[in-house]
C-alpha cells in the first residue's frame, strides 16, 4: 500500500512539470520566472531526488523497465480513451485516472517490479499531453497561483447602487418572483427567455437575478437565451464590496457546425433575429464569382459566400475628406439612424483595397484582396451612426471619416437595424464544459464534430446588432469563447474578469464592429487567439487590459484578415496600457490575409514572453518551417485535406503533398522581415 501511495504520489509530481517553463532557464525570453515556474522546478528537482533515493536504496532492476514502459503505454491509451469519452464531471475524470494509476502501481507492485519512474512520466505527460486534457487544470499546482495584476484603475462598489434599481422608466422583475428560483436541478432557460421576450415587448426593463446558481441548456438541447428587443438589462446581485452572488451556467454545447461553425450561437446571443448565427452579414461583391473559400482547418466545412445584405438608401454624391461629419447624398430623407458606409473598388487592380491595407501590390496567396478589384468589392464598409439630417442632401455624422470618402470609389449609404440599450451586469457566466481543448483539433486525433465543438461549441456572450450596449462587472468562466462583439457600435465592455479553462478566442471585434470600448479587463486563463478581430472592424479601443495566466503561454494580439471576401481586415483601432501579451500577429486562412489593415496603433504597452531583441509583429502563416518540421506541416496538411474533401486517391494525394512543400518554402520569411505583412501599423511612434 505504501508503494503505490508513493507511486501515485509521483504521478502527480510529474504533473506539475510543464515543459515549456524549462525553457525560460535559457533566459532567451522577455519573462520574470514567478511562482508557476518554481512550481515546475520544485516538482523537477522532488522528482529527481526520489528516483535517486529508489536506485540508490532498492535498486534498478533492468527487467523492469518492459514493465514501467508498458504502464507508461497503458496510461497514454487510457488518456486517449478519456478524451473519446469526454466526461463532463471533474469527479470522474479524477476518479477515472487513480483507478489507471493505482492500478498500474498494484500491477507493478505485485510482478516485483516496483519502480517510480514510470507514474513520473504518466505525470509529465498527463501535463504536457499533445491531445488535451480532459478536466485537468484543477490538477495543476501553477494554475492555483495568482500573478500579480498590472495596474489598473480601480472601480469603488462601496455604498454604490445600479441606476436600473430605481429608475422609473425601466420596470424591474425579480425572476424568483416569476418561477425560477436558483440552486435547483430545473433547466430555467424557457422560463428565462419568456421574460425576455415580455420585458422587450412591453419597451424594455431589467430581469434581476437574486444571488444563486442558475443552470440552463441541460440534456444536449443546444439551446441559447436571445435577446432581441431593445432597452433589456440582464442584472445580477453583488455584496457591498462588489463580489459577484449570481451565476448563471450553460450546462451544453451550443456549436451548429454544417456552415460558418465560428459564428455558432453563443450562451446569451443578442439580435439573433435580426441576423441568425452562422449568417455573416454586409455589402456583397458587385460582380461575385461564386468562389468558395476554405481554409486548413479541419473544423472549416468551407464557405459560399453567402452574406445578409441591408437595404440600399442613397448614394454619396460629392467627396468628403477624412474629419469630415458632412456627407452630400442623393435623398437625405431616406437616411436612417445607423447606416453602413460603403466604398467600391472600381479598377480592375484593386486600388481601393491597395488603399485601406497600405500596399502597393497584392502578393499571389492574398486571394480575398486579389478578388476585390475584378468583383468590385465593397472594400471599405463602415458602420456608423447618423446625427442630423441637415438638409434635402446633407447628413451630419456623429464622428468624423476616418478616411477621405471619395466618389470615384462609388460610396453608398445602407440603412442598419440596430437594437439598443442591451445591458449584462453584475453576473458571473459559466458553464459546465469539462476544458477538452486543443486548437482546430491538432493534430488530427479529433472528429470534425468534435473538433467543431471544442473550438466553438462553448460560447459566452455575442453582442451582435447592438448598439449603446454595454457588459459591465461579469466574470466570464469556463467558455472557449468568452465574448464576440460583432457586427455592433459604441459597445462598453468593462470591468471583465475572464477565467477557467484555456480555449480557443478571447476577446474578437467581429465583422464591421466599431467604436467599442474595452477597458479594465483580467484575463488569468490562456487562448490560442487571445484578443484582435477579423472583418471591417474599424475605430475600437482596448486599455488597460492584463493577461495574468500564471504558466509560461505567451499569447498575442491576433488578427484574421478579411472574415468574407467582400470585406477588410481591421483598421483604426487602438491598444494601449495592455500588459502581458507577446507579439502582433496576423493568424487565419493565408487567403484572408494580411491580418491586418492600416491605421492601427499600439501605445504604451508592456509585452511579455517574446524572445530577446525580436520585434513585435508575427505572420504565422509566414514563419520558416525547415527539416522535419516543413515535412510534417506538409503532411499534416495533406491528411487535413483527405478528411475534409474524402478523397484519398493516390494522385490527389501526392498533388496536395507537394503543392503544400512548394508553398512553405515560397512562404517561409524569417521573423525579422515579418514587418512587410502589417503597413501602417503603428506602434509607440513608429510607424511599419
Amino acid at each position: 500500500m505504501l508503494y503505490i501511495l508513493v507511486f501515485m504520489l509521483m504521478w502527480f509530481v510529474g504533473a506539475q512539470i510543464q515543459c515549456s517553463e524549462l525553457k525560460l532557464l535559457s533566459g532567451r525570453y522577455n519573462y520574470k520566472i514567478q511562482g508557476a515556474q518554481l512550481v515546475t522546478y520544485g516538482a523537477l528537482l522532488l522528482a529527481l531526488l526520489m528516483l535517486v533515493a529508489r536506485v540508490r536504496y532498492a535498486g534498478l532492476c533492468a527487467a523492469a523497465l518492459p514493465a514501467g514502459l508498458l504502464f507508461v503505454c497503458c496510461y497514454a491509451v487510457g488518456e486517449w480513451l478519456l478524451a473519446r469519452w469526454s466526461p463532463q464531471g471533474k469527479l470522474t475524470a479524477l476518479a477515472y485516472r487513480l483507478l489507471i494509476v493505482g492500478g498500474g502501481a498494484l500491477a507493478l507492485d505485485v510482478s516485483g517490479n516496483a519502480l517510480l519512474l514510470p507514474a513520473l512520466l504518466a505525470g509529465l505527460y498527463f501535463r504536457n499531453s499533445p491531445f488535451g486534457c480532459v478536466s485537468g487544470k484543477p490538477f495543476f499546482v501553477a494554475y492555483q497561483l495568482q500573478r500579480k495584476p498590472f495596474a489598473q484603475p480601480e472601480r469603488h462598489f462601496a455604498d454604490t447602487k445600479r441606476a436600473f434599481r430605481t429608475a422609473e422608466a425601466q420596470p424591474v422583475i425579480d425572476v424568483t418572483a416569476r418561477g425560477v428560483h436558483p440552486d435547483t436541478d430545473e433547466d430555467v432557460l424557457d422560463k428565462v427567455q419568456m421574460l425576455i421576450d415580455e420585458i422587450g415587448q412591453q419597451g424594455g426593463g431589467c430581469l434581476y437575478f437574486p444571488a444563486g446558481r442558475y443552470l440552463f441548456n441541460k440534456a444536449g438541447r443546444k439551446a441559447f437565451l436571445q435577446i432581441n428587443h431593445s432597452h433589456v438589462t440582464l442584472a445580477g446581485e453583488t455584496d457591498e464590496h462588489g463580489r459577484l452572488l449570481t451565476e448563471l451556467v450553460n450546462c451544453g454545447t451550443t456549436v451548429q457546425g454544417d456552415k460558418n461553425p465560428w459564428l455558432s450561437p453563443f450562451f446569451i446571443t443578442t439580435g439573433e433575429r435580426l441576423q441568425p448565427s452562422n449568417q455573416f452579414w454586409g455589402l456583397q461583391f458587385r460582380k461575385p464569382s461564386g468562389l468558395r473559400t476554405e481554409s486548413s482547418s479541419l473544423s472549416d466545412p468551407g464557405s459560399d459566400g453567402y452574406l445578409l445584405t441591408p437595404p440600399f438608401a442613397t448614394r454619396v454624391t460629392a467627396d468628403a475628406m477624412k474629419g469630415s461629419r458632412m456627407l452630400t447624398v442623393e435623398h437625405a430623407s431616406a437616411v436612417g439612424k445607423y447606416i453602413l458606409l460603403g466604398m467600391y473598388n472600381t479598377t480592375p487592380d484593386g486600388q481601393l483595397i491597395k488603399e485601406i491595407l497600405g500596399v502597393d501590390q497584392l502578393r499571389p496567396e492574398w486571394l480575398s484582396a486579389r478578388r476585390a478589384g475584378p468583383e468590385e468589392a465593397p472594400s471599405f464598409q463602415w458602420l456608423t451612426e447618423v446625427k442630423a439630417v441637415v438638409d434635402e442632401h446633407t447628413i451630419e455624422l456623429v464622428r468624423p471619416l476616418q478616411r477621405d470618402c471619395l466618389t470615384r470609389f462609388t460610396p453608398e449609404i445602407y440603412n442598419v437595424e440596430m437594437l439598443e440599450d442591451i445591458h449584462l451586469c453584475d453576473l458571473r457566466i459559466s458553464s459546465t464544459w469539462n476544458g477538452l481543448f486543443r486548437h482546430h483539433g491538432f493534430p488530427l486525433y479529433y472528429s470534425i464534430a468534435r473538433t467543431q465543438e471544442m473550438d466553438y461549441g462553448w460560447n459566452a456572450i455575442n453582442m451582435k446588432r447592438s448598439a449603446y450596449s454595454s457588459v459591465e462587472h461579469v466574470e466570464i468562466c469556463n467558455f472557449s469563447n468568452p465574448l464576440y462583439v460583432q457586427d455592433s457600435r459604441q459597445v462598453t465592455v468593462a470591468d471583465l474578469t475572464v477565467r477557467g479553462y484555456d480555449g480557443h478566442q478571447g476577446i474578437k471585434v467581429y465583422c464591421h464592429t466599431s467604436d467599442c470600448l474595452f477597458e479594465r479587463i483580467k484575463f488569468y486563463c490562456h487562448f490560442a487567439d487571445m484578443m484582435g478581430g477579423e472583418g471591417n472592424a474599424y475605430g475600437n479601443v482596448f486599455r488597460h487590459v492584463s493577461y495574468l495566466n500564471p504558466t509560461f503561454k505567451p499569447v498575442d494580439y491576433d488578427f484574421h484578415g478579411f472574415s468574407e471576401g467582400p470585406m477588410s481586415p481591421p483598421a483604426y483601432n487602438l491598444f494601449e496600457q495592455v500588459a502581458g501579451f507577446r507579439y502582433i500577429k496576423g493568424a487565419g486562412a493565408v487567403h484572408n490575409q494580411p491580418a491586418c489593415a492600416a491605421g492601427n496603433v499600439w501605445r504604451a504597452n508592456q509585452s511579455e514572453g517574446e524572445r530577446k531583441g525580436g520585434q513585435p509583429f508575427f505572420a504565422q502563416s509566414y514563419r520558416v518551417r525547415s527539416g522535419a518540421e516543413k515535412y510534417a506541416t506538409a503532411i499534416g496538411y495533406t491528411l487535413i485535406m483527405m478528411l475534409k474533401r474524402k478523397n484519398r486517391s493516390l494522385p490527389f494525394v501526392r498533388q496536395t503533398f507537394v503543392e503544400k512543400l512548394n508553398d512553405i518554402g515560397r512562404m517561409s520569411i524569417p521573423h525579422d522581415r515579418h514587418s512587410q505583412f502589417f503597413p501602417g501599423s503603428e506602434v509607440d511612434g513608429v510607424l511599419y
